[in-house]
């Protein structure tokens, strides 16, 4: 809720839902995930979140704001086993691509420890897929490991991957738009019709 280019956003209206129910009923939909969790902070404005989830039987696992690798691992340890794979979807997604989804989640392999959309290119990433359309997946054991060293590991987590043998980046023939996320008014407007 506190998002500081559009505070509120996951619970603005969308296409009959909200935008945040919108992506969970996505990734609910996925064959072969145990569970789907909605990860928020526990600070009091987002106590709205915690209402919608509970008032539509959606898990949640609330954690801290500023470190969402602590709040990562936090629910990591408490309901997955050590040999599973957390997938990350921001909730500003809500065009995220059902098939991609799906695709992804079936690709994952126990050889490879992350797995993403995503690649490191210098200091920044790129993404084989578009904004709005990333996902990233890492093994539990992994994640918890991993040390909130800096600002872009605790708020991204995927700065703390290792990119070498372990890292699979997902590669796709299929194009997707190049921005499907929404994080602005104006992108709000443009893909809530």
């Amino acid at each position: 809720m506190s998002s500081q280019r559009l505070p509120g956003k996951v619970l603005f209206p969308f296409r009959g839902s909200t935008i945040l129910k919108y992506t969970y009923d996505k990734c609910k939909n996925i064959k072969g995930i145990k569970s789907v969790f909605v990860l928020t902070s526990n600070e009091s404005e987002d106590d709205e979140i915690e209402k919608m989830c509970n008032l539509n039987k959606i898990n949640i696992f609330r954690g801290s704001l500023s470190n969402v690798l602590e709040r990562f691992q936090n629910a990591a340890k408490l309901h997955c086993d050590s040999e599973d794979f957390v997938i990350r979807i921001c909730a500003d997604s809500p065009l995220i691509d059902e098939v991609l989804l799906q695709d992804f989640s079936n690709l994952i392999s126990e050889k490879y420890l992350y797995f993403s959309t995503r690649f490191l290119d210098g200091d920044s990433f790129k993404s084989s897929t578009g904004k709005g359309n990333n996902i990233d997946a890492i093994k539990v054991s992994e994640l918890c490991k991993l040390k909130p060293d800096n600002e872009l590991i605790r708020e991204h987590i995927i700065y703390g991957f290792e990119f070498g043998k372990k890292f699979k980046l997902y590669k796709t023939k299929s194009l997707f738009n190049e921005n499907d996320s929404i994080d602005t008014l104006e992108d709000y407007k443009r893909l809530s019709l």
